[in-house]
């Protein structure tokens, strides 16, 4: 027997990708396939027909009426030759044929003399296989019976195009099912709770997190009633949340959501503080398919917040009331109440007055930032002139700066500028920037208060010549508890907090902070604030 006809190796390749991808092979026996070749077999009359799969190394029998066995090898395969050939391939006499002659499947039994077979291919143009008849006479298709095997196998090809699209249906629905199923699992075990819906607002996923914040998967049930599960409120947990407020809704609407806080009440349970996190999702073409939100759980953080600020209320009261006695009796010793003190006695009172100041300022600060951090300070901007109040900052940290033997000085521009500000604020925001640059100065130096407009702000920078600050420091300065590196510099004193109350208190007052300085050349710590109108030029004092 000759070798079997060698076949294209880019269609052998995606032959065998083919049956492998879709795993039609092996697969049981399907009616419409068995109706098919018998079809065909009473059409042109022969005992046998069959729809055959050539693989690497054997060709099996999808269908097959009047013949034994479900499978052979490929080298004795006629089907093989026929994909070869790529079109209709008859066979009268196999004996007669040299490919065939010695084919045991001709010299033995079954004994085939006659086989006709058609390629089929696949949607992708691979030629899986083919539908083919057996005679065990010789025998010869009239131009008829060609006609009718072609049309019958143009048949057999579109029942395996939908035999494989079905299993390519199948295999995507299994992959999304298995996609969905892993990203159930990967959303049930998070923390936080994630909520989405489609393009029609119907929710499509509440997570584990999110059944059990709100007390049951709303998501299997009616809307009108969750109100029987749970409430929503915004961030006070007392004011209802209005329907156009939901995150969810406001993400689907197109909106970013960002650190919004609102409070979950469900029934049996706590009132719950999250913070969600979410926006709009489209789909591959761009276009609106629905939204995601991320709630994130802050009830234990509200909770060590609420005991942090009971807990500096209580011991800053604690600490206030025998401060001001120790202050005090100090004062009166200091001031000759007790009779004159030796001089040893004096520098060590001296010494303890300046501590217990220190010590009430950071009582003063701890409290300063945790009302800022929890909401709690009250910044109520007006609009009023800038510079009135820059010569009252100065004026109120003369005795100060006298003590560093620093002079204070204010530089404005001829316009007076008028800023929505809270002025007792501002003044504390000012107190911070010349006392840091009066205690960091060099005795005899000047620290200059400038005023510059700047477009629709106007900058105020407080000027030193003092020591300088290392540019790798900037970043930190105004974050709590930061001091500038050096033990020479700790020991001017300060709590670390005053940079960031002022910061704070500035963008509370839309306004934003900044530092410029390099070692040796002094430091520039500037704010700037948005100018409300811009006033007929006034005269700017100077102090």
């Amino acid at each position: 027997m000759s070798d079997v006809k060698p076949v294209d190796t880019a269609d052998e390749t995606v032959r065998l990708e083919t049956l492998a991808q879709y795993r039609i092979l092996d697969t049981p026996p399907e009616r419409s396939f068995d109706d098919l070749t018998a079809l065909t077999r009473d059409a042109l009359n022969v005992p046998a027909a069959l729809i055959s799969l050539v693989a690497r190394d054997r060709q099996w029998f999808k269908s097959r009426v009047g013949i034994d066995g479900s499978e052979t090898t490929r080298d004795i395969s006629f089907c093989a030759h026929a994909i070869g050939r790529g079109e209709l391939m008859e066979v009268p006499d196999a004996r007669l044929d040299p490919r065939f002659a010695d084919n045991p499947q001709v010299t033995g039994d079954p004994y085939i003399r006659f086989y006709a077979g058609v390629p089929l291919r696949a949607f992708n143009g691979a030629k899986l296989g083919t539908l083919c008849v057996v005679d065990y006479q010789p025998r010869q298709l009239s131009a008829h019976e060609r006609a009718t095997l072609e049309r019958l196998a143009g048949l057999a090809e579109e029942l395996l195009s939908l035999r494989l699209a079905g299993l390519a249906a199948r295999e995507r629905q299994q992959a999304l099912e298995q996609q969905r199923s892993m990203t159930e699992r990967l959303l049930g075990s998070v923390v936080e709770a994630v909520v989405a819906c489609d393009a029609e607002g119907q929710l499509t996923l509440f997570n584990q997190a999110a059944r059990d914040w709100h007390g049951t998967d709303i998501a299997r049930l009616d809307s009108l009633q969750w109100a029987d599960y749970y409430q929503l409120f915004e961030a006070d947990c007392v004011t209802p949340l209005r329907h156009e407020r939901i995150p969810l809704i406001r993400a689907l609407r197109g909106e970013m959501i960002r650190e919004e806080e609102i409070c979950i009440q469900a029934v049996g349970q706590a009132p719950r503080t999250v913070s969600c996190n979410g926006g709009p999702v489209t789909d591959a073409a761009g276009q609106p398919a629905g939204a995601v939100v991320v709630m994130h759980d802050l009830s234990e953080r509200k909770r060590i917040e609420t005991m942090k600020r009971n807990f500096l209320a209580a011991i800053s009261h604690e600490l206030r009331t025998p401060l001001t006695s120790i202050g005090g009796v100090i004062n009166l010793m200091l001031g000759g109440a007790t009779g004159a003190l030796p001089e040893s006695a004096t520098g060590m009172l001296s010494i303890a007055q300046s501590n217990a100041r220190r010590l009430n300022q950071l009582i003063n600060d701890l409290l300063d930032i945790e009302k800022l951090e929890s909401g709690h300070m009250r910044v109520l901007a007006e609009a009023q002139p800038l510079l009135p109040l820059l010569q009252q900052a100065i004026e109120a940290n003369l005795g100060y700066a006298s003590n560093y033997s620093v002079t204070l000085k204010l530089d404005a521009e001829p316009a007076n500028p008028q800023v929505a500000i809270d002025s007792g604020r501002l003044l504390q925001v000012m107190d911070n920037f010349l006392s840091n640059a009066a205690k960091f100065s060099h005795p005899g130096g000047t620290v200059r208060v400038l005023s510059e407009l700047k477009g629709d702000w106007v900058r105020v920078s407080v000027i030193d010549q003092g020591i300088g600050i290392v540019e790798a420091e900037h970043s930190a300065l105004f974050q709590k508890f930061h001091q500038v590196d050096g033990a020479s510099d700790r020991q001017r004193g300060g709590t670390g907090l005053g940079l960031a109350i002022a910061r704070q208190l500035v963008e509370r007052m839309e306004g934003r902070v900044g530092v410029d300085s390099r070692p040796g050349e002094g430091s520039r710590f500037w704010f700037e604030l948005p100018i409300v109108n811009h006033p007929a030029d006034a005269s700017p004092g100077m102090a």
